[in-house]
């Protein structure tokens, strides 16, 4: 590969006000973006990009978005302080030179990344990409490099590390120039690799164009439902270095497809079908799953709380990069297994004399349907309970998909609202009893803290409760500070529920 992790990675300067360039070090702006139009000149060299028009120095790019700025006020401020020039989508009436672009956020990107020296070259760039599955797979990999001494930045939806600083940010996930800055800073941290959650959207509107993978990692079903123009994975795809490689899913057979089509690298891993890396299951008892994992001739057992079929997959995936990074198989699997829980991942909440609950975010009904798998094969003696909360901004026909799964998969179904969408519960609620046999069966609460403590009160201390919280489209920090109140929720039930009915106390005789 490109980057070796045993490498020290260069320095490189970012700040997060101002991109600023070393001394003697311009950015052709005719280099960076050969399709950009420019005027006055055939190149324009800049030093760095303002951070407004009112604090440009002589020199700087300045940035014109179309329905944010002022053309008017920022012409004049451009003028008046020496900007070397204007990065806009529309020829302005000025003097000052211009770099005309399609999309101004895509042209930033690739200049960010000329500023700051390519920041991606310098580390080992993995990049996960599917339909489930991705922030699991990220965090294994992340545990995986730091438990082999390699210092690893990642950025998830569940929040990023730079290597050095955790943050769990109110802002989406990064991409574009946001995106190369964090790696510009992870590299200055002195991370030795990143692992970056990709968003197939992000993916098909090039926001990761300015960035070159050494590794792709695909999970989940990695093909999208939308036919018009090239998938987030073929996007991703034609990012990866000349001697990159994929870590393809084997039971996904349209991501293999398009991999080979692509003619790359890859190793295979899957759980259904025979794969370079296969994680079969052979137990699922107690909260705990036991996988037996094999790579060509060796075969080796791993226990993990990240129970199903799907975390096996996941875990098979991250195998694979350890295994491409000459880590023998059992050390592998000791490096990932140290990952005992994902928050709203099958996150396992349990209290002796109480059914265990366990949260997941669910979001789609590819998801919604591993998860109910999952936990209806671990319940065991007792019934499976499922409150699932439901966007009721969510097309009817997914409701309806959504309502046949739950009523298939749990013995006592609750449907209710994510909070955002309460108002609307009622409708959506129709919606998903017309995937419903048995209607009398499914019960509808809109307030979803009623529906949790309701299932929580009903339930027998063998029981599990799934509670499938739905919220895909949350920030880092807003997903996590909900799982957090309903963790304290939960907890608070159960204290609520030892206090009137205290167990009796164990009485040791000599």
């Amino acid at each position: 590969m490109r980057h070796g992790i045993n490498q020290t990675p260069s320095n490189a300067t970012n700040d997060s006000v101002r991109h600023q360039l070393e001394a003697g070090s311009p950015v052709s702006l005719r280099r960076t973006l050969p399709a950009a139009r420019l005027t006055v000149s055939e190149d324009v060299q800049i030093t760095s990009v303002a951070d407004s028009p009112a604090t440009a120095q002589p020199g700087d790019l300045i940035v014109y978005r179309i329905g944010k700025d002022d053309p008017a006020k920022l012409v004049a401020q451009a003028m008046a302080r020496g900007a070397a020039a204007i990065l806009t989508e529309q020829l302005l009436p000025c003097p000052v030179a211009q770099c005309i672009v399609g999309d101004v956020d895509l042209a930033m990107a690739s200049i960010t990344a000329e500023m700051l020296g390519r920041p991606d070259r310098k580390v080992l760039t993995i990049g996960v990409i599917g339909s489930a599955g991705k922030t699991t797979t990220s965090l294994l990999l992340s545990t995986l490099l730091r438990s082999s001494g390699v210092r690893a930045g990642f950025q998830t939806d569940l929040g990023s590390h730079d290597g050095v600083v955790q943050v769990t940010a109110p802002e989406s996930i990064a991409s574009g120039a946001e995106l190369v800055a964090w790696i510009g800073e992870a590299a200055d941290a002195g991370s030795q690799a990143v692992v970056i959650e990709l968003s197939d959207d992000e993916a098909r509107y090039g926001h990761y164009d300015s960035v070159e993978f050494d590794m792709v990692v695909v999970t989940g079903s990695a093909i999208s439902g939308n036919d018009f123009g090239p998938n987030g994975l073929e996007c991703v795809l034609d990012r990866l270095a000349d001697d990159g490689v994929v870590v393809a899913p084997a039971d996904d057979p349209r991501a293999m497809r398009v991999i080979e089509d692509h003619d790359v690298r890859y190793v295979s891993y899957g759980v259904r079908k025979a794969a370079d890396v296969t994680a079969k299951i052979i137990d699922h008892a107690g909260g705990m799953t036991t996988l037996l994992v094999t790579y060509h001739d060796t075969t080796a057992v791993m226990e993990t709380s990240l129970c199903g079929g799907a975390m096996a997959a996941n875990h098979a995936a991250a195998i694979a990069v350890g295994l491409l990074l000459d880590q023998p198989l059992y050390e592998a699997i000791e490096k990932i297994s140290t990952l005992r829980t994902v928050p709203g991942r099958g996150q396992r909440l349990a209290r002796y004399g109480h059914a265990s609950v366990v949260m997941d975010v669910a979001g789609t009904p590819e998801r919604a349907a591993a998860s109910l798998r999952t936990f209806r094969s671990m319940k065991g003696a007792g019934r499976l309970w499922c409150v699932m909360a439901v966007d009721c901004g969510e097309q009817p026909e997914i409701l309806a998909h959504y309502g046949n799964l739950i009523e298939r998969f749990a013995d006592h179904a609750i449907v209710t609202a994510q909070p955002a969408t309460r108002k609307s519960f009622m409708p959506a609620s129709h919606a998903v009893l017309d995937g419903v046999e048995k209607c009398a069966a499914m019960r509808l609460v809109a307030d979803r803290s009623r529906a949790i403590k309701w299932a929580i009160s009903e339930a027998g201390p063998n029981d599990t409760i799934l509670v499938m919280t739905g919220e895909r489209s949350q920030t880092a920090k807003a997903g996590r500070t909900d799982l957090q109140k309903l963790e304290k929720m939960i907890e608070g039930e159960w204290d609520k529920a030892d206090e009137a009915n205290p167990k009796p106390s164990l009485k040791i005789f000599g």
